[in-house]
């Protein structure tokens, strides 16, 4: 596999410019694209909402993006409104959500958009929170002043790479899905605890975004899913 070039991963002093008009605005065509696609996704979603906001958030809201950055569009419902049964509500949000960005591949300007429902009373990390319905910063980010430790992100993403590799060889080899299931949960709460300690910048969190820009993240779901389409099958 290639060696990630972690310059990419380095905070920039100005927003994407093909996103933003300046610091304080979006592209209106881009707003305009956005909304459309919104509208699209909730029409799919094929039942009654009050839609509160539609906000854009991620990497590309942020000083941090990276030529992997994807534009993260937030559908915000009071998830209650909808059914009392939260859980079941999340549920159906999330199989709507996975079925329409795997069936779709739309793009902004060579960045994908991915659509998530979001509840509004969900407290989120994130830095950086535009609304595209009302054209305005709710969260407007801040500049970065330190960079992170780029011997240590290449030592942990080896490492990384490394037990992922035998974490699928393992699976492969037993038709078990356990050793890819416990490295997806320990990617996950090594991604969390760094976002906690040190926020976007965290040695843990860039890290987690070369497994994910290098399709080590989506190789293991791959293979997870293959290995149970093979257990079901005769």
């Amino acid at each position: 596999m290639a060696k990630t070039n972690l310059m990419f991963y380095l905070p920039h002093d100005k927003l994407s410019e093909k996103i933003w008009e300046n610091e304080d605005k979006m592209l209106p065509e881009v707003r305009e694209a956005l909304m459309k696609i919104a509208d699209e996704f909730i029409d799919y979603l094929g039942i009654d909402l009050d839609v509160l906001d539609i906000t854009m958030t991620g990497s590309l809201a942020n000083y941090n993006y990276t030529p992997f950055s994807d534009i993260d569009l937030h559908i915000m419902i009071d998830t209650s409104s909808v059914n009392k049964d939260i859980d079941l509500v999340e549920e159906f949000f999330n199989a709507k959500k996975k079925f329409w960005n795997d069936r779709h591949d739309i793009t902004i300007r060579d960045s994908e958009v991915e659509l998530y429902p979001q509840d509004i009373n969900l407290e989120s990390v994130t830095t950086g929170v535009y609304s595209v319905q009302e054209d305005k910063w709710l969260l407007k980010p801040k500049r970065f002043k330190d960079e992170f430790d780029k011997m240590s992100v290449d030592k942990k993403s080896s490492v990384l790479k490394k037990e992922i590799q035998i974490a699928i060889n393992n699976s492969r080899k037993d038709m078990d899905t356990e050793p890819i299931n416990k490295m997806l949960k320990k990617l996950k709460k090594f991604r969390q605890s760094g976002l906690e300690k040190s926020g976007e910048l965290a040695d843990e969190n860039i890290t987690y975004k070369i497994i994910r820009d290098t399709g080590l993240l989506q190789k293991l779901f791959d293979e997870k899913y293959n290995i149970e389409d093979k257990k079901l099958s005769i």
